[in-house]
């Protein structure tokens, strides 16, 4: 939620004063400003619904005297856009689905507050859309008729056309052509009205303006109806008359200054200092890419570049230094980059391009390779040899309504995320936007490990204590920071699942498993325990992969097992049921690890049919030095083992926790005390002694 506090006026369909008062608290925590209104009869709702707008309403379903289908008939007498949540205490799909027919906007159960909270957030943000939307509209309505008062009275000559056809043409534009009556010109092409050596051209740039949103001015014949002809000179461009998509033609006699006129705004457009295009030139262009974006489900590239020694330039030379390192920048990189790319200068030491690039690859390699080229030039700088780098931040623009000047600031806080320049980053929206109260340092470092590659899996030996060994490792990820120093692996997926990266995470981690099997292991049937975070469980082509990427490997598919964790797994149980279930009928492994947490969570290891269950290390961690804790893991064990699963045992990390394990049964154990973490899959599982 915004940092803003949000006053919602409430209305609440709710007979118990505590709970209601409950429900309030809980919004306040929320950081919202509640004034809330409770009302029990339709009397007190119409005299509620007189006084004052009210954004919200919260209604139990079968109030005796006042339901909340009753509510929502009743506020749509007054013709009021109010949502209303349904608060049931027994969640079933008939239960919902009776709420929503009724005119409910959502439905929520009685006594889950955190669900209620989050829901009064989004159907506010929606009401507020709606707000501004009607506001936007009685706007437009408003400036529509202006629009049409001043196209009526003005001296252009202006008309718009639709396949071919006028659709409007103003009093000028009738005149122009000696036409007396609007409907007249209704009946006539446009293309009657231009002289027959021009209208090949006219068609075609009718077929451009179709395809894409440039002006285009042309000379041209004009034809009236008397068959007279005069000279004059029209501007075509995309517009919309009507809700509908055609083009307008506006015409000025040639005696005008139409040349002169062009000349000034192509000269309004550059900066005069590097003669490339200005700001606003470039945020008029990245309007047009925007939407371009949206009509034509593309995707555009902004990159924002600067030189890394602005300060150092500005300290030694002064201004005149600054203004003679940005020109000369300015001519190199119009030296490097494509004509058909979009360089302007942003401000003093920087520069913007916009690429059309679904994927940002073509950016990227432009990033680097400007980043690359720009190291051993030599600029002259008031006499004196000057060497320079480039920070550069990379943003898409896609379909979604941002303002041009986000964008813009967007790419430069890619950009300012290299600390030392001499690079590029690209922007990533969702990490931006969810990153919260998470360390912005460690979002950082997370997100630049990723995309520079320093990124790894170490491989930890999973122990057989009694009976004939097997090589069993556990994969593990680990990523270091650009000092090469790790980054703590519990902060890891948290932020990739912020980023949208969690899927993709965990695809690269099972393909470089299977690889170092191939590749790394001294013996034929290893096997690897790969870890599952909980957006792949609920990814519908995470199968479809797994099954893709054995078979590409050519091994057995019980040599990765799938491990996903009880909390995952309770929080999405039935997807979770059907992907283990598919793993398993495809001859692959599974395994239920953090379990333990929830003692009446036994019920999992039937629900799933997994193969091993790993005991979560906070409920084994203290059982060499608690009975309590002893006789816990000993009841979870003998439930595990009733059920004929194998039992893990993790972190075992002194002699100490191995006795208390020796005689309680437990199948593999994992930790410290046997290796730490390493690169390679070197344990020599003959001698462990076990």
């Amino acid at each position: 939620m915004s940092s803003e506090i949000k006053t919602i006026h409430l209305l609440l369909i709710e007979p118990s004063s505590n709970h209601a008062e409950t429900i309030i608290n809980a919004l306040r925590n929320k950081g919202f400003a509640v004034r809330a209104t409770q009302v029990l009869t339709p009397e007190e709702l119409s005299q509620v619904l007189e006084k004052q707008v009210s954004d919200l309403v919260l209604a139990i379903p079968d109030h005796p005297d006042l339901s909340a289908k009753q509510a929502i008939e009743q506020i749509a007498q007054f013709g009021r856009d109010i949502p209303t949540l349904v608060m049931i205490n027994d969640m079933t799909e008939e239960n919902v689905v009776s709420a929503l027919k009724a005119g409910a906007s959502n439905t929520v159960s009685h006594t889950n507050l955190d669900m209620l909270c989050i829901l009064t957030e989004q159907e506010i943000e929606h009401l507020d859309n709606r707000r501004q939307r009607t506001q936007a509209e009685l706007a437009l309505r408003a400036s529509e008729k202006r629009c049409a008062l001043l196209l009526d009275s003005s001296q252009d000559a202006i008309a718009y056309i639709h396949d071919g056809m006028h659709v409007y043409a103003n009093r000028a534009y009738l005149q122009m052509f000696d036409y007396s009556d609007h409907d007249e010109v209704m009946c006539v092409p446009a293309l009657d009205m231009i002289a027959k050596e021009n209208q090949d051209e006219f068609k075609q740039y009718l077929k451009e303006i179709t395809a894409g949103n440039e002006q285009h001015n042309f000379a041209f014949t004009g034809a009236r109806s008397d068959f007279s002809k005069f000279q004059a000179i029209m501007t075509l461009s995309a517009a919309n008359f009507d809700n509908e998509n055609c083009t307008q033609i506006l015409i000025r006699q040639a005696a005008d200054n139409s040349e002169l006129e062009e000349k000034l705004k192509e000269l309004s457009s550059l900066d005069t200092l590097t003669d490339l295009y200005n700001k606003n030139y470039f945020v008029e262009k990245l309007q047009q890419a925007q939407e371009s974006a949206i009509e034509n489900a593309c995707t555009y590239n902004i990159l924002y570049i600067e030189y890394d020694q602005h300060s150092q330039i500005s300290g030694e030379y002064g201004l005149a230094g600054v203004e003679k390192m940005t020109q000369e920048t300015a001519k190199w990189l119009t030296d490097k980059v494509d004509d058909s790319y979009r360089l302007a200068r942003l401000s003093d030491h920087s520069f913007g391009l916009i690429i059309e690039d679904k994927s940002s690859k073509k950016a990227k390699d432009l990033a680097e390779e400007l980043c690359k080229q720009i190291r051993p030039h030599l600029f002259d700088i008031e006499g004196h040899t000057v060497k320079a780098t480039l920070s550069i931040g990379i943003c898409p623009i896609g379909d979604n309504n941002t303002p041009p000047d986000q964008y813009i600031s967007d790419a430069h806080s890619a950009a300012s995320r290299l600390e030392k320049g001499d690079g590029y980053k690209v922007f990533n929206k969702a990490l931006h936007t969810n990153s919260g109260d998470l360390d912005p340092i460690l979002v950082d470092k997370i997100q630049d490990a990723i995309e520079s590659g320093r990124i790894q899996l170490i491989y930890q030996p999973i122990v057989k204590l009694h009976g004939t060994e097997k090589p069993l490792y556990q994969a593990l990820l680990r990523l270091t920071d650009e000092n090469n120093e790790a980054i703590s692996p519990e902060d890891v997926f948290p932020i990739a699942k912020m980023a949208g990266l969690g899927v993709k995470l965990d695809k690269w981690i099972i393909t470089q498993a299977l690889r170092a099997i191939k590749t790394e292991s001294n013996v034929d049937n290893v096997q690897i325990f790969v870890h599952l975070s909980s957006v792949s469980l609920i990814d519908d082509g995470i199968v479809g992969f797994i099954e893709k990427t054995f078979s590409a490997s050519k091994l057995d598919k019980n040599q990765l097992i799938f491990q996903f964790d009880e909390i995952d797994a309770t929080n999405h149980l039935k997807r979770v049921i059907t992907l283990n279930a598919e793993l398993k009928s495809k001859g692959m492994l599974t395994c239920l690890s953090r379990f333990g947490t929830d003692p009446e969570q036994i019920a999992l290891i039937d629900q799933l049919d997994v193969d091993y269950v790993k005991l979560s290390d906070s409920v084994t961690s203290k059982l060499h030095s608690s009975a309590e804790a002893g006789a816990m893991v000993q009841h979870l064990l003998d439930e595990i083992h009733l059920r004929d699963k194998l039992s893990i045992i993790p972190k075992v990390e002194e002699a100490a926790m191995l006795a208390a394990l020796w005689p309680m049964n437990v199948k593999y154990i994992q930790g410290y005390y046997l290796q730490r973490p390493s690169k390679k899959m070197d344990y020599d599982f003959s001698s462990s002694g076990f």
